[in-house]
Formats: C-alpha cells, structure tokens, sequence
C-alpha cells in the first residue's frame, strides 16, 4: 500500500512539476513568434510583420529621447536595449508571467520591464483605456524602469514608478489626482503592482517625484534613487517627515 501511495504521489508531484514548466515556458521566450528586428544606436526592436508600423514608431520614438532619458538618469551607455512588441495584451502577459498571467492581468496593462528590457503592445493595439499617446509614452515609461534597472535594481516599486511616470511626462489629470485618497506610507511600500494600480500608484507616484524635484532638485532625487544615501543623509529628514510634508502640500492644492 505503501509502495502504491509512494507512486501516485510521485506520479502527481511530476504532472504538477510538467504543468509548471509549460505554464512559465512563454517567460523564456519574450521575442513574439516569427518576430524580425531592426537595431539602432541604443535599441534592438523584435517585432511580427503586422505590427511594423506601430514597432517603427516606437523604435523612432526612443532612438530620438533615449540619450536624454540616459542623462537624467546618468545611467552608463551599455548597448543596445532590448524592446519587445507584441500584437495584443495577451501576447504581452504570457511573456511576463507565463500562461496564468491571462486571467489575472489588469485591463490597462500594456508594458512592463524586465532585467533592463522593454515589453509592450504595439500602439495600434485596440486597449479600452488607452490610445495611441498613451502606449507611446509608456515605450518612454519602460524604458526609463530599464534604466532604474541599472542604476539601482534594488529600488522600490513605488520610487521606480515614480521616475518613470515623471520622465516619461505621464502627468496624471490635476482635478482626477485631487479625488484620490493619498496612499500610506505603508502603501508606498508595496510591491504588488496590482494594488499599486489600484490606489493611484502611477500618479501619487509622479506626484512625489515632482514634489521632491521642485522642493530638493533634481540632483537630490537621483542620489536616493542612485542608493547615494537615505532620505536623512540626501534630503535632511526622515522618510516619516518627507511624507507628511508632501501630504500636506497635497492638502493645500485640495483647499
């Protein structure tokens, strides 16, 4: 009876361990099958045929604003960035996560960056809560979070955003912002992208960042985000006070 048990638990654990490795299969392979490139100064683009247009535009888009973006962020110039269009969202999630991403990805999901590579659908991708502007500031988005990779890979969801929101120019709507409850401190450390969609992460995210720019410069935000030092040694004050001063500028555009 023994023996019988001991095989059906090892017949079970191997389907479990054959179910998995094809469930994450996808991740290993982020170029969309069939895909060709093109390469640049700074990106190598995979792409399918039916999305050349849209691959072109973006690939015109960040050869043009990369070396700027590298400069703000004073990132080292290490070769060509990988980017990976893809023809639907679909594509998209199961290249990031495996085939279980499908049921679980947000609707407005339409990037993301992985190890210093870019992954997005094409800007002609028909998204219910976005446009052809959009996706192209979110090739900006990505690529700066490729960056954020290589200055500091250690950054926290929260600041990481909030860099690449600011640089990309995704100012969130001023009267939207104002209707939102600010996030705790708590929940600036989150790392679960889906409950930082949620709160509002991408604007109160881009909110900060702005905030400490005008207040501190900009050379003060990329020594936090660089790892130079903690928020007392960079910007004179706890993380708990720098919080509560930037709540209470919110406060002050909501009265």
């Amino acid at each position: 009876m023994k023996r019988i048990r001991g095989k059906r638990f090892m017949i079970v654990a191997g389907v479990a361990i054959l179910l998995l490795v094809l469930q994450t299969l996808p991740v290993f392979f982020a170029a969309p099958i069939g895909s060709r490139q093109m390469s640049g100064e700074v990106v190598r683009m995979h792409y399918q045929e039916a999305d050349a247009q849209g691959a072109r535009e973006v690939f015109d888009l960040l050869e043009r604003e990369c070396a700027s973006l590298r400069a703000s962020m004073k990132a080292a110039d290490t070769g060509l960035t990988d980017v990976y269009i893809y023809h639907t969202q679909r594509q998209l999630a199961i290249r990031e996560a495996g085939f279980i991403t499908v049921a679980i990805a947000p609707k407005w999901h339409i990037g993301d960056s992985h190890n210093g590579n870019v992954m997005l659908v094409s800007p002609y991708t028909p998204v219910s809560v976005h446009t052809h502007e959009t996706i192209m500031q979110a090739a900006l988005h990505e690529y700066v979070h490729a960056l954020v990779h290589q200055v500091n890979p250690g950054l926290s969801y929260f600041w990481d955003n909030g860099l690449a929101t600011y640089l990309a120019g995704q100012k969130p709507d001023e009267a939207e912002f104002l209707q939102i409850r600010a996030p705790t401190m708590a929940d600036m450390h989150t790392e679960n992208g889906l409950k930082f969609g949620n709160m509002g992460g991408y604007a109160f995210s881009y909110k900060y960042i702005e905030y400490l720019d005008k207040t501190y410069g900009w050379d003060k935000v990329l020594d936090y985000a660089s790892g130079k030092g903690s928020y007392e040694t960079v910007f004179g004050k706890s993380e708990k006070t720098l919080y509560d001063d930037w709540c209470l500028s919110i406060n002050e555009l909501r009265s």
